[in-house]
């Protein structure tokens, strides 16, 4: 593939675009001091001093980096100097523009579904292509790297914040569009493609591996939430949040029938944390439905979930991450089973059933040293779906199992460079199993 050079237009408009971030940054520094303000002057100031909370929490800048960029209900931030933002002009609101370059080598044991992230269920059970295969599969790419922009300020309503970030992350080595977030934030409400109030990103293990434990709640999609605080104590505080989020059932598509969207799925979950950590419970009803494409005849059947998690912090430095989720009708808003047919399934009769699911990880973060960490993660899930062989196939997802042991150094401000080993295990519903093993690298710099 041969690469064209940038056009002259192309590069005059990059030029004057950097030219024009560069003076605002410029300007937003060089603001004279002024004198002592009035009591219409503090509050402008205040105002400008964009004063939000700080999270109780400790937050050990690992990967995943999702814990920056997740709406939180009362604006918290990890650092209240926000670094890297500067005042736009003639206004009070503030911008920062953040860019991550990622860099993953990876060796795995056997040819995946998905080469650039390890899904445990895409591994080739026996029977399948590639399982009897031993040639080990090499794989490098950079597709994870992301880049974003961000807006805050304060308004008559309350905080604001506006946030869009895309990274580039794909199951292969090519590049195209993976949206990760693109919502607004007035106050208590956020509206917009965000994480899903059914998951808590604050308990995810901090694994190199993109795709993580098999059993964790990833589900980024249209939501619409408000997050109301139960108290004002610092030491322990406790939200509520309820949403109405995008609907999108997954069923086997075979026998001439197709998913139907009903109603949104609605989310309500309870939220403490502090010092010591945090814990989350939160609580999913949907509607998952399939249709005839030939005859008009529907079948709906209620799925209903929870998913309980937190992480504890042992002193300063260590972190302890768990986990479960289990229910009926959501293997949509599940690593391992998201983006498949598991949500529910016709048995044998013909009659939609709602899967049932149960799964959970654990993952702890040790610090060696100011400069290197490590995570041990391990996941467990499973899918009541035997009854259902005939429309899932034989070799359909019935159980998975997942392991990571990682170590982490802290380069500089900004850089990671990390070695992570992991092991999966896939088994399908006719009892045929298959596992894999793959060794990665990972260099990342954020600015």
């Amino acid at each position: 593939m041969t690469l064209k050079p940038l056009s002259p237009t192309f590069r005059r408009g990059a030029i004057a675009l950097l030219s024009a971030l560069s003076t605002a940054a410029w300007e937003a520094q060089a603001q004279p001091s002024e004198p002592r303000a009035t009591a219409a002057d503090s509050a402008d100031s205040e105002d400008e001093a964009l004063e939000l909370p700080v999270l109780p929490f400790l937050d050990l800048g690992l990967f995943p980096n999702t814990q920056h960029f997740t709406p939180r209900p009362d604006h918290a931030v990890f650092d209240k100097t926000l670094p890297g933002y500067f005042k736009i002009p003639s206004t009070h609101f503030f911008v920062k523009l953040g860019v991550a370059a990622t860099t993953n080598f990876m060796v795995t044991s056997k040819l995946l579904n998905t080469p650039t992230w390890f899904t445990t269920s895409a591994i080739p059970v026996q029977g399948q292509e590639f399982h009897e295969s031993s040639g080990a599969q090499s794989t490098a790419t950079a597709n994870p790297s992301d880049v974003s922009v961000e807006f805050r300020g304060h308004t008559e309503l309350g905080p604001m914040r506006l946030l869009f970030n895309t990274s580039f992350a794909q199951p292969h080595a090519s590049f195209g569009f993976h949206p990760n977030y693109a919502y607004a934030q007035l106050g208590g409400f956020v509206a917009g493609f965000t994480d899903s109030t059914f998951a808590n990103v604050d308990a995810y293990p901090k694994t190199l591996d993109f795709e993580g434990p098999n059993a964790l709640v990833f589900m980024k999609h249209a939501v619409l939430r408000y997050g109301h605080p139960l108290n004002h104590d610092k030491d322990l505080k406790m939200f509520l949040q309820v949403a109405l989020e995008q609907p999108g059932s997954n069923v086997p598509t075979t026998s001439g029938r197709a998913p139907r969207d009903i109603v949104p799925d609605g989310v309500v979950a309870w939220r403490a944390e502090g010092p010591w950590g945090h814990v989350q419970l939160a609580g999913l009803v949907r509607a998952v439905s399939s249709q005839a494409t030939d005859r008009n005849s529907s079948d709906t059947v209620l799925g209903v979930g929870g998913n309980l998690a937190g992480a504890y912090h042992l002193g300063h430095k260590h972190t302890l991450q768990l986990g479960i989720t289990g229910g009926q009708g959501i293997a949509a808003y599940v690593n391992d089973t998201g983006g498949s047919q598991y949500d529910a399934a016709p048995d044998a009769s013909g009659s939609l059933d709602a899967l049932p699911l149960l799964g959970g990880y654990a993952g702890f973060t040790y610090a060696w040293t100011e400069m290197l960490s490590s995570t041990a993660t391990y996941g467990w899930l499973k899918v009541w779906d035997r009854d259902n062989e005939d429309a899932l196939g034989a070799t359909g997802f019935r159980r998975s199992q997942y392991a990571s042991l990682n170590l982490v150094a802290h380069l500089i401000k900004g850089a990671q460079a990390g070695l992570e080993g992991l092991w999966g295990y896939n088994r399908a519903i006719n009892g045929r199993s298959g596992q894999a093993f793959r060794v990665q690298f990972t260099f990342q710099y954020r600015y």
